[in-house]
């Protein structure tokens, strides 16, 4: 693990699995900024591997840490660069180093370790109150549920042998997950803001249909608790 960085900060490779469209990178950044501005808060300094392209780490201890982004693609896609995927966060496993997961990267994981990934009946957008259904050192702030921008078709439907529940909803039982103190994940996105959705709910609409994206464009009046699951994600990754 690397160590010494001044003030206490995490150097954490950002596996990143997707870039915005331009029209929806224009309201609010792309996610080389939206994952900055979300994490560099809360003491972890991020370096991009453009994994799409073919990039991971040469080592597992290149950086102290490692969040796998969302993803338009699924986790069962028949992908080259997928199975690199699954096969380094094995590796990361494997050597005991600390990863989060969001949205895909929560789904690949899960797969990675030996879970199981679905397509769901339909799009989770919006956004969505998860029940907090277990305790762990990492948790504070303390909060019984969460809210958590949603953007997802994909869900997990079976967990990894050794895995505890962490937050769940009706409609998607599996909403946050850990094994151990190496992994952890959540199915919805910190790194969202309010107008980045209401951007992909407009783009997406004829595909999510109207009812759905009407119900979720009027959830973005909701506050969110993404600065809470933020801190959750750091204070794991530093153990």
């Amino acid at each position: 693990m690397t160590a010494g960085h001044e003030g206490g900060r995490l150097q954490v490779g950002l596996l990143l699995c997707d870039h915005l469209d331009d029209d929806m990178a224009a309201l609010a950044g792309d996610y080389p900024v939206l994952f900055p501005e979300r994490f560099g808060p809360v003491g972890l300094d991020l370096r991009v591997y453009e994994c799409t392209a073919g990039e991971f780490p040469a080592r597992t201890d290149e950086c102290d840490a490692f969040i796998t982004s969302g993803s338009r693609f699924s986790a069962y896609d028949d992908l080259d660069w997928v199975r690199e995927l699954n096969g380094f966060q094995r590796r990361l496993f494997d050597d005991g180093v600390r990863q989060v997961g969001i949205c895909f990267g929560h789904q690949t994981i899960a797969q990675a370790l030996g879970g199981r990934v679905e397509r769901a009946a339909g799009w989770g957008v919006g956004v969505k109150t998860f029940q907090v259904v277990a305790d762990a050192p990492f948790l504070e702030p303390a909060a019984p549920s969460f809210n958590i921008l949603m953007s997802h078709q994909d869900q997990v439907v079976e967990l990894p042998d050794g895995a505890e529940l962490l937050a769940t909803a009706d409609y998607c039982p599996v909403g946050g997950y850990r094994v151990g103190d190496l992994v952890l994940c959540v199915q919805g996105h910190p790194e969202f803001v309010p107008a980045l959705s209401r951007g992909l709910l407009g783009k997406r609409r004829d595909r999510i249909g109207a009812e759905v994206c009407d119900s979720a464009l009027a959830s973005l009046s909701l506050p969110l608790d993404h600065d809470t699951v933020a801190a959750w994600m750091a204070r794991f990754l530093a153990g």
